[in-house]
């Protein structure tokens, strides 16, 4: 009776393990893949039970029934082998040729199975029973348990392969393939054990490890994975419930759709209604085609369209009729924008002008309740066509008498009036010194100009400036822009909104550009104070060197210095026999000789053969003594053929300018590159 304990304790592991699969009703298991491997253990379960019986039946000796039992002992093995094939396939989603194969090799393998299971009863070509109840498995037998084997490390393989291909791409499902894979290896491996121990429930000690691994590795993670998704679910949900409270709260007739497909994301109760809807929830999801007839939804369409290619708001009225074809007039603002998946929405807000009609009619005898209705559409369709500018806070003001209005908008993104006043301008005038930060209150006193503001609308059509408002002890950047109506010019309209920052990062950036131009500046002084050939300095570095050294001169300091200038002999020569590159290394090779001799001293370029050195300190206390180095330097180079340098030397001695000290130096180069010609003739 051994037997039979194992498999009732591997029952119990299996139904405590997956009653939630087997017996639950739970979302997550509510497709294929999870519905297949329901059945595989439903498979698995028969398994057992019939293992069990064969347990009790063979213990008891009943031959009839230990036949009967293990022929379907054979059935429920086929039977969990195609569903375990099939299973993994759909939850691997596997394809191609070679997944394709696999799994109707695990159908073939299951269907012999079956056939040769119900031949058996006839013919005994897998196992027959004696009269004593002593079991003999046939060859036949032990083949599909092999086919069987083969199956199983087939699909091992595959899931090993698999794991090792999404594994290098960092998939972070990769563990199923590797779990799947080594449900095969286990199973197998006590398959291949059962073949030579028929009478131990080894089969069923490898299904119970291996549905163990499955529900450890795989199917805990799937559950975790399904309350991700359900979490990211409720989130949408909400964020949609937040959004159509938010359109419920706009004062028009409001919206927002994907114009690519139609389909509308969100509306308000009022558009709900015009749709011939009861509640927002059931336009969500429809498009213009199944909510209009088709010229409506063809209009629909087209404003679509021209609002996805603006980027300011495309404001028009329009007549239209709605879901049960009355006539309706709106005055609309479409709005181009990307929600937070990223996709390119338009915003709609339309308000219904077809009341002031209605106002017209039913009360003509009453004038003025018609002229108040027909202001308050007026003023509400220019505060609305404003607004889509996204403005903080916007001023309607009646030019004829000054008077104003200021607009705002609450918390709950509904318009509000904040307060009433005359003499619009006079009042800037006056609160500009609680309004406007200082450093910028002067600029604001004549943009606030009647006769400077209207003007400038007039030229450029809208009149922008930007400045400072103080705001918890610090200043803010506002912009407003001030327009006039273009069916009315005696009302204006100002709108204020914050753009610190955007004013922050324009400074920043401002910046950058002027570090930049000081990083340009600097560097294109230094190389045009160096030399490009010799990496010397310039001429004009020398002027700059003068000015500084006499400026020091005057200011009385007691300056001590000498002038050299060099002038390198024969350079023409050389250009025109060896060509200008020997001569620019003729040039460098005097340079560097020059360099070399005064290293404590600043070298200048200042003509193409001529060198001018300014010595203090280190080198004019050896002043003398580097010109006789030049000197020497000259002698060898007359006997051998180096180049040659002239070289004449003035020390400072309270001369009025620096040029003097500079024309005796050049004074006495000039004597001694003679002396050094008439050498070289001589030689």
């Amino acid at each position: 009776m051994y037997y039979a304990a194992i498999d009732l304790i591997a029952i119990l592991v299996l139904i405590i393990e997956n009653q939630d699969i087997l017996f639950g009703r739970s979302k997550t298991y509510n497709i294929k893949p999870w519905q297949v491997y329901r059945q595989f253990l439903f498979s698995v379960l028969i398994y057992y039970v019939v293992d069990v019986l064969w347990g009790a039946i063979e213990y008891y000796k009943m031959p009839r029934l230990l036949f009967a039992d293990t022929t379907v002992y054979f059935i429920a093995m086929a039977l969990s082998i195609v569903l375990w094939t099939a299973g993994v396939f759909y939850y691997l989603e596997a394809q191609g040729r070679f997944a394709n194969a696999l799994r109707w090799t695990g159908r073939l393998v299951a269907t012999a199975i079956t056939s040769m299971t119900v031949v058996n009863i006839f013919v005994p070509v897998l196992f027959t029973v004696d009269s004593d109840s002593v079991y003999h498995a046939l060859p036949l037998r032990s083949m599909l348990l092999v086919a069987q084997i083969l199956v199983l490390l087939l699909v091992s393989v595959y899931s090993f392969t698999a794991y090792i291909r999404v594994r290098d791409r960092g998939d972070a499902n990769k563990h199923r393939y590797r779990t799947i894979g080594l449900f095969g290896v286990i199973v197998s491996l006590f398959l291949f054990m059962q073949l030579w121990f028929p009478y131990l429930p080894l089969y069923a000690i490898g299904y119970m490890l291996g549905t163990c691994l499955v529900r450890t590795f795989v199917i805990n993670d799937e559950k975790e994975r399904y309350k991700l998704e359900l979490n990211e679910s409720l989130e949408v949900m909400e964020l949609t419930k937040t959004i159509s409270s938010l359109l419920d709260n706009m004062p028009a007739m409001t919206f927002t759709k994907e114009p690519e497909t139609s389909m509308y994301l969100a509306c308000n109760q009022s558009f709900a209604e015009y749709a011939g809807k009861k509640r927002p929830e059931e336009v969500v999801g429809m498009t213009d085609k199944e909510l209009f007839d088709e010229e409506l939804a063809k209009r629909f369409a087209q404003d679509d369209r021209v609002a996805m290619s603006m980027d300011e708001p495309y404001i028009f009225i329009e007549d239209v009729a709605d879901a049960n074809g009355n006539p309706r007039q709106f005055q609309t603002a479409k709005l181009k924008y990307t929600d937070t998946f990223g996709r390119l929405c338009v915003l709609c807000m339309a308000h219904e002008t077809t009341d002031i009609a209605q106002v017209r009619r039913e009360f003509a005898s009453t004038k003025e309740e018609y002229e108040k209705a027909k202001v308050n559409a007026v003023i509400y369709s220019h505060i609305s066509q404003a607004l889509a500018y996204g403005y903080d806070e916007l001023f309607y003001v009646y030019l004829d008498t000054e008077d104003y209005i200021n607009f705002g908008v609450d918390d709950k993104g509904q318009l509000v009036e904040k307060r009433r006043g005359p003499k619009f301008f006079d009042s800037c005038q006056v609160e500009v010194n609680t309004l406007v930060c200082e450093e910028d209150r002067d600029k604001f006193r004549k943009a606030m100009v009647r006769d400077t503001l209207l003007a400038e609308i007039d030229r450029k059509k809208s009149f922008d400036m930007t400045y400072r408002v103080p705001k918890d002890g610090e200043s803010f950047w506002v912009r407003m822009r001030a327009s006039r109506m273009l069916d009315n010019h005696d009302v204006l309209v100002i709108g204020v909104d914050d753009v610190n920052e955007e004013m922050k990062i324009r400074r920043a950036q401002d910046l950058l550009r002027e570090a930049d131009l000081t990083r340009r500046l600097s560097i294109a002084e230094r190389e045009a104070n160096r030399d490009a050939l010799t990496g010397v300095k310039t001429k004009r570095a020398y002027l700059e060197f003068e000015t500084r050294l006499e400026n020091t001169i005057k200011e009385g300091q007691d300056v001590s210095f000498a002038i050299s200038i060099l002038d390198i002999n024969d350079l023409k020569q050389v250009n025109d026999t060896f060509g200008h590159q020997a001569g620019d290394q003729y040039i460098k090779d005097a340079c560097q000789l020059v360099c070399t001799t005064f290293k404590h001293s600043p070298v200048f370029r200042v003509g193409g053969d001529e060198f001018c050195v300014i010595s203090r300190g280190e080198d004019y206390e050896h002043i003398d003594e580097l010109v006789h180095s030049i000197k020497e330097h000259n002698r060898q180079a007359l006997l051998d053929g180096g180049v040659v340098i002239a070289c004449g030397m003035a020390r400072y001695n309270g001369e009025d300018s620096i040029s003097a000290v500079y024309e005796k130096a050049d004074n006495e180069m000039y004597d001694n590159k003679i002396s050094l010609k008439e050498g070289r003739e001589v030689r």
